[in-house]
């Protein structure tokens, strides 16, 4: 059973292009910050905040745009939903059951690991 639908396509490639735009704008408002740090740009440059989040801001629009308006990039996008369409995703109760094993699975090795971490601690404080 598949949760997307083939006519969904545009709302969901213009919220992932959204948030990618998001995700640039706090990047570069993030680096700006940083730099402003190394560099003690807050006491030389006045505003530097307001500065490096307007900076961040036309990141983001700048990508949302540059991204939204690219032939390539959409092309590339509507192939990967298309794709994602295909997609047969399990049932609750596979999903339950595999999750419940796979917590078994890490819970018993790293048992193990400690219990090996554990010996080889002791024998070396035997030599040492």
């Amino acid at each position: 059973m598949s949760i997307l639908k083939s006519e969904d396509s545009k709302k969901w490639i213009n919220a992932l292009v959204a948030m990618i735009a998001v995700l640039s704008g706090f990047v570069s408002i993030r680096f700006t910050e940083t730099m402003g740090e190394w560099f003690d740009l807050e006491a030389k440059v006045g505003n530097f905040l307001a500065m490096s989040q307007g900076i961040g801001v036309a990141v983001g629009l700048l990508t949302f745009f540059v991204v939204y308006k690219n032939k390539k990039a959409m092309a590339y996008l509507n192939g990967v939903f298309s794709e994602l369409i295909k997609v047969i995703w399990p049932e609750k109760d596979a999903v339950v059951k595999a999750t419940i094993g796979i917590i078994i699975g890490v819970s018993i090795f790293s048992g193990l690991f400690v219990l090996v971490d554990f010996l080889c601690q002791k024998v070396l404080n035997l030599i040492y």
